[in-house]
């Protein structure tokens, strides 16, 4: 039987640390979660239900391993300690959720809670960036969901929890995942969750945090009466198929769910063709066809470079700097640019705040591939005088009116038509644009 713990508990780890319950902050189907002073500081204490287990010796012996090599990165609120059984029953030690962060579940319901579309795609970049880093080192995640992503709207900021989960690549641990979320392959039972199934579970989340819509649930969802067992089996197994497929419609966006009817048409086609490779019949059934980390780098960072406002405040994407109609349908506005950056490949738009990122101006390896390089401001009082900042490591050469100069990490030049910046061997062009 499942005892749960009161405050003032005192409970010992396996590194000798005391453990005292402060108060109960939630629970889930796993166990309970609590506030506790551990050594004397606030944390949280996963406290798991004991008949939870399929082999709870082989579960016990990946958290401690997990909890020796240490967290991937920040992003991870990673176990730090774990603590004896008590009435059959034990936990583990982890930092608590700071305050502003929320569940990537309740972002899907209340989209609003984005101030912009650029904070909604940072989101999606640190997530990305977090399990390269985590898969780089060997570990899959197996059990995304959006009640495992905790958000700070506000700055884009990510945590990820629940990382008992975590086990080395090719380990079966038990978990395979959960509905919705898992790649067709583990739904039908053909395998164990690995980095490919991890992949397609984060296509899954990004698309609902930018499209506020599950990828593979259209039509055949919405108007079906009964979602049972077999019907959930088709949809996301044997039979998975992309509400936006564009050679079949019959999993099209129902009209109850307007978010990605609104959204999707506006996307740069870039965006579009690249989710449209990312959920393809390839992709949901050859695990090796899924875009990888790296690949959802390059394309989020040069969606997030795409974005302009509007003078009605609304955000637009200008796919290679064109001219673009406001979707507000109370403006309708032409929007223009008069500045574009030539990246050799595609072009962007040159407004304040834009940023450049080293994916985007060579080749790279993917733990540069989100370093920052440029970033354009507006001169105070003149918001139609713009400046490039050189934020990367290395110094920039730049050609302008016929005059060249070096430009040092932290510093600043003017921008216009004509100027050529080197940057990392690779020339971006600063040219008018007259589209």
């Amino acid at each position: 039987m499942f005892v749960e713990l009161q405050p003032g508990a005192r409970l010992r780890t396996k590194f000798g640390k005391e453990v005292v319950v402060v108060d109960r902050l939630g629970d889930g189907g796993q166990g309970v979660v609590y506030k506790v002073l551990y050594d004397g500081q606030e944390k949280a204490l996963k406290w798991y239900r004991p008949d939870i287990f399929v082999d709870r010796d082989k579960f016990v012996q990946n958290l401690s391993r997990n909890i020796r090599a240490g967290k991937p990165t920040d992003e991870f609120l990673w176990p730090i300690d774990m603590t004896g059984l008590v009435n059959d029953s034990f936990g583990y030690i982890m930092d608590l959720r700071p305050a502003g962060f929320i569940e990537a579940d309740d972002l899907f319901l209340r989209p609003g809670l984005f101030p912009s579309f650029r904070r909604a795609i940072d989101a999606c970049l640190g997530i990305v960036s977090a399990f390269r880093v985590l898969h780089n080192k060997g570990y899959c995640y197996q059990d995304v969901s959006g009640g495992n992503f905790f958000i700070n709207p506000q700055t884009g900021k990510v945590l990820i929890c629940d990382n008992d989960n975590v086990a080395p690549a090719g380990t079966d641990t038990g978990i395979r995942g959960t509905p919705r979320f898992m790649a067709p392959e583990i739904v039908i039972e053909n395998g164990i969750p690995s980095v490919q199934s991890d992949r397609h579970s984060l296509g899954v989340l990004i698309f609902f945090l930018l499209l506020v819509q599950h990828p593979l649930e259209g039509i055949r969802v919405t108007r079906n009466p009964v979602l049972d067992g077999d019907m959930q089996m088709r949809i996301y197994g044997t039979d998975p198929l992309f509400i936006m497929d564009p050679n079949d419609q019959s999993n099209a966006p129902d009209p109850i769910h307007p978010n990605v009817s609104l959204v999707w048409p506006y996307l740069p086609k870039h965006m579009q063709d690249f989710f449209i490779r990312a959920f393809s019949q390839q992709a949901l059934h050859e695990p090796n066809r899924r875009p990888s980390e790296f690949d959802w780098m390059r394309e989020l960072v040069r969606l997030r470079s795409e974005i302009v406002q509007c003078s009605c405040g609304n955000e637009v994407f200008m796919q290679d700097a064109r001219d673009v109609v406001c979707d507000n349908q109370e403006c309708k506005k032409t929007v223009h640019v008069g500045l574009r950056a030539e990246l050799g490949s595609y072009a962007l738009p040159v407004v304040s705040d834009m940023r450049v990122y080293r994916c985007q101006t060579c080749i790279c390896n993917a733990d540069e591939a989100l370093d920052p390089m440029a970033w354009v401001l507006a001169a105070r009082g003149n918001s139609n005088m713009l400046g490039m900042r050189n934020i990367s490591r290395e110094p920039w050469d730049v050609e302008f009116r016929g005059e060249s100069h070096s430009l040092a990490p932290g510093g600043v030049t003017q921008i216009g038509p004509g100027m050529t910046l080197k940057i990392n061997r690779e020339n971006i062009e600063i040219v008018r644009n007259n589209q």
